[in-house]
């Protein structure tokens, strides 16, 4: 007995060591690599040129118009050239993954929390088999408005548009899948079934505070999942599919983009694969079940299952969010649709009454600034129910809109640059899926330099400026700054991904170009030493 004890203990060491999971970083929980930078004067945000002032994303037709654009057949494809998934990103079924998943590799939020200590109250705490969760997993999101339990809001693109490829960003048509530049169709079935469709997927998500709209579109700065109806697999650049999304663990980006290839299907099939879609960017994988919105087998009118259901992989490939399915059902194979949505988003009986609080932290009210100084925006954020949004607002004097920017990263702060002489109001402004809306303003002063408006140079030369002394800025024709890390609109770099024009609200007072040679010389004029006001010394305080 002693000795068959022991050749099982020998057997089991290295089949132990060979069970060891491995990693990888959830693609769309990237954190905030700094403030959004924008250059009011070069019309830069992230160092990338693009509209300061927020505009509708490009393409798309009316709601009211799309029985004009109905047929029984998907339009022909308008493109000859194969298209591809970004680096690292590889198709498994209807789901777009990173490449290391197909090899088994579990998605984590934050690959540093695997080797530390889960902390105290965690949502992990709460699981029904907090010890065979991984590190890393149901620990939250540390930015602002990533706060378990939230509320969320799906929207579905009944109209088409133009969409970019690069990080997921539902507000300016960005996404991991998306064929660049190519114009999505609308969808074919008309306005009617488009309603009924809608309908029948705010029907799945019934349980949960997360509401379906339509029409109109959602504000930019409030997070929300972007389903695309219509169209094809050919419009994307996935493969054969009835629809494609990408899988987010914890649904850590908020702003997913997903496919759903149907036009003249029933109303209740056609939800069946929206819901479907939209769950995978939840981080729900396929199921067994006939019954089962995730799985592929029947139809009829589907449900998000209440138990632990088998998954389905394909041979030799893992799930990628089983540490998430070990939280619920202790086994990563096992998921649990209702357990996995319901530690994201909230119950949908309880009311979300109490609207979110926001503040400008920095600089003070009244704060002066030197043309060409750094003004620092820091925001203090909060509420009941993570998933709110927040903007920076920035007005002149004369009520003109210069910047008006989501703070798509949940950096907490802006970095200003570029403003010309005068006094402008900058204002907070967060809303959350209950419609409520709250703004914060401050006055800022920026003052021009007497000493090289009156072109006598000054004596100090340490404080050169990049912007314009005479109340003008910087050229909008100027050489954007240095690509920027932390971009603000997720870091595609494509510029004008929303189709407004690449120009900028720059402030310029109307003076004409013949003065416009002499603003290459400021930076090797003397001015005197700039004055600073409320900057930041540490973080700004978050509000969770």
């Amino acid at each position: 007995m002693r000795r068959v004890a022991s050749i099982c203990a020998l057997l089991l060491v290295p089949l132990s060591a060979a069970a060891a999971p491995r990693y990888v970083q959830n693609p769309f929980a990237a954190p905030a690599a700094g403030p959004v930078r924008i250059d009011v004067g070069a019309g830069t945000v992230g160092g990338r040129v693009r509209p300061l002032v927020a505009a509708p994303p490009a393409g798309g037709i009316r709601f009211s118009d799309l029985d004009a654009h109905r047929r029984d057949v998907p339009p022909p494809p308008v493109h000859d050239v194969a298209a591809a998934l970004p680096p690292g990103f590889a198709q498994r079924g209807d789901t777009i993954v990173p490449e290391e998943v197909l090899d088994g590799a579990l998605m984590v939020g934050d690959l540093s929390l695997v080797d530390a200590p889960r902390p105290v109250g965690a949502p992990a705490d709460s699981c029904a088999f907090p010890d065979e969760v991984p590190p890393g997993i149901y620990e939250g999101d540390s930015r602002a408005g990533g706060e378990f339990p939230r509320r969320g809001t799906i929207y579905l693109n009944f109209v088409g548009g133009t969409l970019q490829s690069g990080s997921e960003n539902s507000a300016e048509n960005l996404s991991t899948i998306a064929r660049s530049g190519h114009p999505y169709p609308p969808f074919g079935g008309g306005e009617a079934t488009a309603v009924a469709v809608a309908q029948a997927v705010a029907q799945d998500f019934a349980r949960w505070g997360i509401r379906v709209v339509f029409d109109p579109r959602p504000r930019k700065l409030l997070p929300y999942t972007m389903a695309m109806v219509g169209g094809s697999y050919m419009d994307t650049t996935s493969g054969p599919a009835g629809g494609v999304a990408p899988i987010d663990c914890e649904d850590f980006g908020q702003r997913n983009v997903c496919y759903s290839f149907t036009n003249n299907e029933p109303a209740t099939t056609q939800a069946n694969i929206i819901s479907q879609e939209v769950a995978h960017t939840y981080g729900l994988e396929h199921t067994y079940g006939s019954d089962r919105i995730m799985s592929y087998e029947g139809n009829g009118d589907k449900i998000f299952g209440s138990n632990c259901q088998q998954t389905f992989a394909l041979q030799g490939q893992g799930n990628g969010c089983q540490g998430v399915n070990k939280c619920h059902c202790g086994i990563g194979d096992l998921q649990d649709d209702s357990l996995t949505i319901g530690i994201i988003y909230a119950p949908f009986d309880v009311p979300d009454v109490t609207p979110p609080e926001v503040t400008l932290t920095a600089p003070a009210d009244g704060s002066v600034f030197q043309v060409g100084d750094e003004i620092l925006v820091d925001f203090a954020v909060g509420d009941d129910f993570g998933g709110y949004g927040w903007k920076l607002v920035i007005e002149d004097e004369g009520g003109e809109l210069l910047v008006d920017q989501p703070d798509y990263e949940r950096a907490l702060q802006f970095s200003i640059v570029g403003l010309p002489p005068g006094t402008y109001t900058f204002t907070g402004e967060i809303e959350d899926h209950a419609d409520h809306v709250v703004t914060h303003a401050i006055t800022v002063i920026v003052e021009g330099d007497p000493s090289a408006e009156t072109g006598d140079g000054g004596a100090d030369t340490s404080g050169s400026s990049s912007g314009g002394n005479d109340g003008v800025g910087t050229d909008a024709t100027s050489t954007p700054t240095s690509g920027d890390e932390g971009d603000s609109d997720g870091g595609s770099g494509s510029a004008g991904a929303d189709g407004a024009d690449e120009g900028c609200a720059c402030g310029l007072d109307g003076r004409d170009g013949a003065t416009a040679w002499w603003l290459l010389l400021l930076p090797w004029l003397g001015r005197r030493p700039t004055r600073h006001f409320g900057r930041r010394n540490s973080s700004p305080p978050r509000v969770q």
